[in-house]
């Protein structure tokens, strides 16, 4: 017979949240001001709440999510990492377990590529048009006229991986 499991008390609750967040808030600050780690830090940052979500539920996660998502803007000093841990990176851990359901092999894959593929396109169109940095298209530019679609299948292979 297995053992019920127990509601987790609130001291527990609020320390692993408030460490994992934590933990988290430091990683998106300190790993998004080396230059080879900016994408490496939104990655680690979302597996970290992916923790609290498992332990905790989905709820306690992604209230987890949104506080580490907010302090980000405010306190790391790489926007482009920042906006990549909310738009893409902070929250899908958390919500892979419900796509992982999806009945059908490919249905879930294309779930996964046009939930990237969004969330990219909408990360980077606001990086561009709201914090205006036009570098980024600049950086393309040695790409050619492809570039922006290059970077997106390649960072779909990534986010595959």
């Amino acid at each position: 017979m297995m053992a019920e499991r127990k509601k987790p008390h609130i001291s527990y609750v609020v320390s692993l949240c408030g460490i994992m967040s934590g933990l988290s808030l430091v990683m998106m600050f300190f790993l998004s001001m080396i230059p080879s780690f900016e994408y490496v830090s939104p990655i680690v940052s979302g597996l970290l709440l992916w923790v609290v979500a498992e332990r905790l539920g989905t709820r306690y996660g992604l209230i987890s999510y949104v506080a580490v998502g907010l302090l980000c803007l405010f306190i790391s000093p790489n926007y482009e990492a920042s906006m990549m841990f909310i738009f893409i990176f902070g929250y899908y851990p958390i919500i892979r377990q419900y796509i992982m359901k999806l009945p059908h092999f490919l249905l879930k894959w294309l779930v996964k590529l046009v939930l990237y593929a969004a969330a990219a396109i909408a990360c980077y169109w606001l990086l561009i048009n709201l914090f205006n940095m036009t570098h980024l298209l600049e950086d393309m530019g040695e790409m050619g006229e492809y570039g922006a679609w290059i970077l997106l299948a390649m960072g779909a292979v990534a986010f595959i991986l």
